[in-house]
């Protein structure tokens, strides 16, 4: 019946409103403003059962980098993600339920089979070999010169912020799990739900795309942002079904943030091992891409 209405739904013409164009830009700004809003308010109660901490950052006349370290310390970040997903994720689930029920369904949830699932965790593990080339890449550029500078500012507060506190079940279920979850109801569940609505494919693939990496807020992580962002995107468009970008994800946050070399405890060769598998898995992932393809060509050409 999914793939009927969808059929249907080509010929009758696509929907565009302003509902199109204001939705994303209204839940990206909600979703910065519960994290910024929960973030404001642990480093308050932190600063409150730290006095001295508050002293100090008054006395460096509120220096970004004190403010940083007390951020890290803290874990402020870590505990303001948890508390904006328990927030938002509830919301979106009512969102695109309302949607559903007012027969307007926005979330793919056809069933997916075994080889499209394999070929979707193939493409983010080749996104994610694309990503440590990208990464490299930046790495060779002049420190002095503008994408260097940003480049070393990037890894700088990444360093900064692996030496977080918190306990590692904790920084995994946030980081791993419930990030993926949030914002894969987000972009592919909502944002990409309605400009499929009004556009043809190849625009809300992008288009999703595009949001995804311009919502990170930094010039080098949106960069490398884009390049998982349309793994995501076009999966979920092949193989219809949100159940495969939010594993994606989860995979790609998994490995990409060094969790697997944390976990099995990655010595410097097994690193250079992890990073040879995923340079190797972007012809796996190039394969898994094109066989997604290639089934979603046969099932258009059926519809027709």
């Amino acid at each position: 019946m999914k793939i009927e209405h969808e059929k249907d739904f080509r010929k009758t013409g696509r929907r565009i409103s302003v509902r199109t164009f204001l939705t994303p830009i209204l839940f990206m700004v909600l979703h910065h403003l519960v994290l910024n809003l929960a973030s404001v308010i642990l480093m308050f109660a932190h600063l409150a059962s730290h006095p001295e901490l508050g002293q100090s950052l008054l006395q460096n006349s509120l220096d970004s980098e004190t403010l940083t370290k007390i951020l890290v310390e803290g874990n402020i970040m870590t505990w303001a993600s948890l508390s904006a997903m328990i927030i938002l994720i509830p919301l979106y689930l009512a969102y695109l339920y309302y949607w559903k029920k007012k027969d307007q369904s926005l979330l793919l949830t056809e069933r997916a089979h075994v080889k499209q699932w394999g070929s979707a965790l193939a493409i983010i593990l080749g996104a994610t070999g694309l990503t440590q080339l990208w990464m490299a890449l930046l790495s060779s550029f002049d420190p002095m010169s503008f994408l260097g500078h940003k480049f070393q500012d990037y890894l700088d507060k990444v360093a900064l912020f692996d030496g977080r506190t918190a306990t590692i079940a904790l920084e995994l279920v946030v980081t791993v799990f419930l990030v993926p979850i949030g914002e894969e109801l987000l972009f592919r569940g909502i944002i990409q739900g309605e400009l499929r609505r009004a556009f043809r494919p190849f625009v809300s693939v992008f288009g999703t795309t595009f949001l995804f990496a311009l919502f990170h807020l930094d010039l080098i992580q949106g960069s490398y942002v884009l390049i998982a962002g349309f793994a995501l995107s076009a999966a979920y468009h092949f193989t219809r079904q949100i159940f495969v970008p939010i594993a994606m994800h989860i995979l790609f946050n998994f490995v990409g943030s060094g969790w697997l070399s944390r976990l099995i405890g990655a010595d410097e060769t097994a690193e250079v091992g992890i990073i040879i598998g995923l340079y190797a898995f972007i012809l796996v992932g190039a394969f898994g891409y094109y066989y997604l393809w290639r089934e979603q060509k046969k099932k258009d050409t059926v519809q027709v």
